[in-house]
């Protein structure tokens, strides 16, 4: 992936004004600048206006929480004086009126606070996504290449009532051996059951009921073209369907209690899982979470696991504070579990070719 150098922008000591009305319309700004940018200049370039903005680049909420408070607190105190009044007095429309009042006044800055921070979100998480796009010059799957994935690889075909690789994102991927197009993609499938359960039956017994239950379930992954000799081998630490008919299992009781093995080939099993990778293969299944690896009848490689979030890492900043936020999108922003994939594969060359 491509580095950048840190950013040194002088700091401006004094404390920045507030202004949310400014900020509102700037921020309205800043996304329309950003959405659908043509290249990664575009994004600097807006951060450099963020880094320059003359006002804060968050919310003053101060006013918000005083009418809050002033809400909150009229509707208690003005419960407490009804409840100090005789016993027989009841409620009146004026009274109601008065609560009414009272929750309105206090819904509407609430509503506000979670709009203000939505919006900081909003315009944060679009300028990641569109840093990432440029860094790993990111581009949709074709949907031929994502239907015959899943016909070729073993482990999409989970899932008893459904299944399907419902989209897909090329990325840059910078081998040791070179360039190479990986691609991202993300795996649906459902399992349908039926279930049994008991409730009243109105006469003071019960009766046995049965429902059909269909359970959800999410995968993504990356796949990566030939990148050596290898083919029919699944490792999975899921029970998946046979398709290849030989099992190998190296002498390690670590990837014997991580992986399922399944190939055609017992011998080119055996010649892909010498120690280094059977090595690679134990840390990468520490790092993953249902992980399988496998490689396909034309060589193309899947590594596939539970994690969903792989192309929106979590970000320690925002565009609240801009300067901090641009050095980590284009100094530190890692795509983590890809790059842990990416860094096995870098191993799996290393040793097999």
């Amino acid at each position: 992936m491509p580095q950048e150098s840190p950013v040194d922008t002088p700091k401006n000591t004094t404390e920045k004004p507030a202004n949310n009305q400014s900020l509102s319309q700037f921020l309205k700004q800043l996304k329309s600048q950003v959405s659908h940018s043509s290249s990664i200049d575009v994004i600097k370039d807006a951060l450099d206006t963020a880094i320059h903005y003359p006002n804060q680049l968050s919310y003053n909420n101060t006013n918000l929480f005083i009418v809050i408070a002033i809400a909150l607190f009229s509707g208690i105190g003005y419960w407490f004086y009804l409840e100090q009044l005789t016993y027989y007095y009841r409620y009146t429309d004026l009274d109601y009126a008065v609560f009414a009042v009272c929750i309105i006044t206090l819904i509407i800055p609430i509503w506000q606070f979670f709009n203000r921070r939505s919006q900081i979100k909003k315009v944060s998480t679009l300028i990641r996504d569109e840093t990432l796009k440029h860094l790993y010059n990111m581009r949709d799957c074709d949907g031929s290449f994502l239907k015959d994935a899943e016909n070729k690889f073993v482990d999409f075909n989970r899932g008893n009532y459904s299944q399907k690789v419902e989209w897909g994102k090329e990325i840059d991927f910078h081998a040791e051996s070179g360039l190479i197009r990986a691609s991202v993609v993300y795996h649906h499938y459902v399992d349908r059951r039926t279930e049994t359960y008991t409730e009243s039956d109105g006469k003071g017994g019960t009766r046995t009921r049965t429902r059909t239950v269909y359970d959800h379930y999410y995968r993504q992954g990356v796949i990566i073209p030939p990148i050596n000799k290898t083919t029919h081998l699944v490792m999975s630490e899921s029970r998946l369907s046979k398709r290849w008919s030989q099992r190998f299992m190296p002498a390690s009781r670590e990837f014997e209690k991580a992986f399922h093995v399944q190939a055609q080939s017992e011998f080119d099993a055996a010649k892909f899982l010498e120690p280094a990778v059977v090595v690679a293969c134990e840390q990468l299944n520490n790092k993953l979470k249902n992980l399988t690896i496998e490689f396909a009848h034309d060589g193309s490689l899947l590594i596939n696991q539970h994690n969903t979030n792989l192309l929106n890492p979590a970000m320690d900043y925002d565009i609240t504070e801009p300067e901090k936020f641009k050095q980590e999108l284009l100094n530190d922003t890692s795509l983590f579990t890809v790059n842990s994939i990416f860094g096995f594969v870098n191993q799996i060359i290393k040793h097999t070719t």
